[in-house]
Order: C-alpha cells, then structure tokens, then sequence
C-alpha cells in the first residue's frame, strides 16, 4: 500500500500540537503554584492590641483598688492575666486574613502588644481565642519558641504545667455578694482553662485601615465584671472555679461562656 504522507504529518503536527499545549499548561501551573498568595506579599503594616482593664465604665489602674460594677457592687482586682491566641482581622469584602503562629499572655500592667504584620488594606472586624490551641497547650513550659509565656506557674493548675495544660484565665479578686450591695466584698478565684474552654470572640464591626509601614493599634476594653453575668453570687460556691475538674461544672462552663461579653471596642 502506497504511504499517505499527509495523514501522518496530520497526526504528527496534531501530538506536537497537544505536547506544546501541555508544556505551556504545566509552565503556567508551576508558575501559579511558586507564587506567594496574595495576602503574603506586597505592602504591610503592623498591627498590635491595646487592652484596657475595666470595671463597669472605670478603668482599673491598680490591683486592690475598689471599683463600682455597672449594677452598684463594689468589685476589686488581685490578680488578672489571659492568654490571646489565633488573632484574625476582617477585611470590609468580608475575607479573613489570620496573624499565625502568634500568641500572648495578657496581664494588668501591660497594655500593647505586638502581634504581627499584615497586608495594607481596609478592614472592619477582629478575630481572637482567649486560650491557647491545642498544640501549645500540650507543650512542656520550657519549649523554646513559647516559654517566655508558658513558664509561668501563676498559668498552672498546679504546681506543674503538664499534663493539664495551662490555665486560660486567671481572674481573682473581691466582690460585694450582698442583696443590697452593701457589704464587704469577700474573695473570688476563677481559673478558666482546658482545651473544651479555648473561646472564640468576635468583635462587632468598626472599620479600620492598616497602611504601608505603619503601626495600628486595635483599642479594646476588657471588663472584668462581665464574668459575673447570670452568677448567683450570694449562693455558696459561686466564687471559686480553682481547677480543670472544677471546669466541667455548671459555674465553670457559665464563666466561660461569660468571657466574649468582657470584649467592647474602646
């Protein structure tokens, strides 16, 4: 039979054809894959959480000082330190850009933290877990990259970080638990921990920029007398929440649902 030149030179130019097309498809593909995602590159800021301490509308400046609650009860701070991890901003079309690998200890005396850098833009939300995730719960105090947060006894459930993981909150003070408000306060421990009580907080929207190589502070108040909120604080054992078993209560699970309410913009 006599070759057909044509009709292989047509399915040779064909495969060549499909072969480029297949080149290109995989210079492009290993292009897009070696490109940084939008919201990793180009121009940045800083942004940081300023975080006052309230009592009511009045803001605490020392620990043993007696505030008023908003409902007229005389309240005091003794001690008051969190953990704030997973912080994440709201952008006005509605994504989320999240600040890894970022988590601190908040404590009375301190105000502004530094959490990291982020893509300029125009913003409305913040994001935040009070708590540690999981896998820096589990950590020994002494882990290199956490220590200097998680080396804290006064974050521990005893005398030991582990196995219990760290304390979230640790909150205690003095309150008035009288009917009419008009006693003494007596004294409240409220510890809130354990990887069931890593509680999220949304903020409500107030819009934000954040520009090219500058610092944007998120201004937030954190009241303290929110975490009585539903509390029968005259009934006996209403003050004390003093270990991880102890979290698993009804007061314990209350208080815990009580922290996103001590969160407002200032």
């Amino acid at each position: 039979m006599p070759e057909q030149p044509g009709r292989f030179q047509s399915a040779e130019s064909t495969m060549k054809k499909q072969l480029t097309i297949f080149a290109l498809l995989c210079i492009f593909s290993c292009s897009n894959e070696a490109v940084e995602k939008p919201e990793e590159i180009g121009p940045k800021g800083t942004f940081l959480l300023h975080l006052h301490a309230y009592v009511g509308i009045q803001e605490v400046d020392l620990y043993g000082i007696e505030y008023e609650t908003p409902e007229g009860r005389s309240m005091s701070l003794d001690f008051s330190q969190m953990y704030i991890s997973d912080v994440q901003l709201v952008k006005t079309d509605g994504t989320v850009y999240a600040i890894k690998g970022k988590s601190l200890l908040k404590n009375l005396k301190v105000h502004t933290y530094e959490i990291g850098q982020v893509p300029v833009g125009n913003y409305k939300s913040i994001r935040f877990k009070v708590g540690l995730p999981p896998s820096i719960n589990s950590l020994n105090p002494t882990a290199p990259s956490d220590s200097s947060i998680l080396n804290r006894p006064s974050m521990w459930w005893g005398n030991t970080a582990q196995p219990g993981g760290y304390v979230f909150l640790n909150v205690q003070g003095k309150i008035d638990t009288s009917h009419n408000m008009n006693k003494a306060p007596v004294p409240f421990v409220y510890k809130i921990g354990t990887n069931n009580h890593f509680i999220q907080v949304n903020m409500g929207e107030k819009e934000f920029s954040i520009e090219e190589e500058a610092y944007v502070y998120g201004h937030l108040i954190v009241d303290y007398s929110k975490l009585f909120n539903g509390i029968t604080l005259n009934q006996a054992g209403s003050l004390s929440v003093k270990t991880a078993a102890e979290n698993n209560a009804a007061l314990g699970q209350k208080i815990a649902n009580n922290i996103p309410a001590m969160f407002t913009y200032e």
